[in-house]
């Protein structure tokens, strides 16, 4: 008998789950006001052009340019481009050690990258139905296909271990604008647990209070203490995750009070901070 050496394969990136997955154009000027969720989500510019942000930085994207969103980062979009934009979304769970590869990241695709999308749409468009969910949205939905799911999957898992080979990142907005947006968003992080006021925040990044509230509702979409409340609870949920219970959260993070933060938990993520799971 014949000893053969075998070659293990260690899967790197896998997707085992979907929240979204449609394609959908939009008129110029469409703004998405921003949302924050835990689980990971990509926008792609099928055509024409959007202004993304997300974890504080803002990017100026195009025709084959994608994003990444990592879980519980606020992130929002507006149309730029005069003649609207196509954009693919689709939001996902995505597991293995390639994974932190691909947080804050944003990829300018090749053509053949651009081709593994060009592809997926075409397969999901010959063996779905486009129907409508209550979002609004249109979305790839295939009931007679039980193979259709993981081909999907396969599709984008392609394009990531592509990406994280060979691909071309491109870099955030350096205009001073986006300089005072990444500047408060790193000073609220790194104030996490006090609670600081929109007078220190706009101190800390030279600009007027109403200077700063306008740059928020630009990239952000929000005003600054609910934004600075939202890296709050993302944080919070990192630590629920890490097994530490509501009090001690509550003190970690300098909420005023128990029933606040746990109220404020419900309201912007749906549940409640002590049906978080632990890792």
């Amino acid at each position: 008998m014949i000893n053969r050496k075998t070659y293990k394969v260690e899967p790197q990136i896998g997707i085992k789950s979907f929240y979204s997955f449609f394609k959908r154009y939009y008129k110029n000027g469409f703004h998405f006001g921003g949302e924050i969720h835990d689980f990971w989500e990509c926008v792609y510019v099928v055509d024409g052009s959007i202004q993304a942000s997300g974890d504080g930085k803002v990017y100026d994207l195009f025709a084959g340019d994608i994003i990444f969103h990592k879980p519980l980062e606020m992130h929002k979009f507006s149309v730029t481009y005069e003649s609207g934009a196509t954009l693919m979304i689709f939001s996902y769970t995505l597991s293995g050690e390639l994974a932190p590869y691909f947080k804050n990241k944003v990829f300018s695709l090749s053509n053949k990258q651009q081709g593994i999308i060009d592809d997926l749409l075409e397969f999901a468009d010959t063996k779905t139905n486009i129907v409508k969910d209550n979002y609004e949205h249109y979305l790839f939905a295939s009931k007679n296909s039980p193979t259709y799911l993981q081909r999907v999957a396969t599709y984008i898992e392609q394009l990531f271990l592509s990406l994280a080979d060979d691909g071309s990142t491109t870099s955030s907005l350096k205009t001073p604008e986006a300089i005072v947006f990444r500047t408060a968003s790193r000073y609220m992080k790194n104030n996490i647990d006090s609670n600081v006021s929109v007078t220190d925040i706009a101190k800390a990044c030279s600009i007027s209070e109403s200077g700063l509230k306008r740059i928020f509702t630009k990239y952000a979409g929000i005003s600054v203490h609910k934004y600075f409340l939202n890296l709050k609870l993302s944080a919070a949920s990192k630590l629920l995750q890490d097994g530490k219970n509501v009090t001690e959260v509550t003190d970690l993070l300098g909420f005023s009070s128990q029933s606040y933060f746990s109220a404020a938990f419900k309201r912007e993520t749906g549940k409640p901070p002590s049906k978080v799971k632990k890792q």
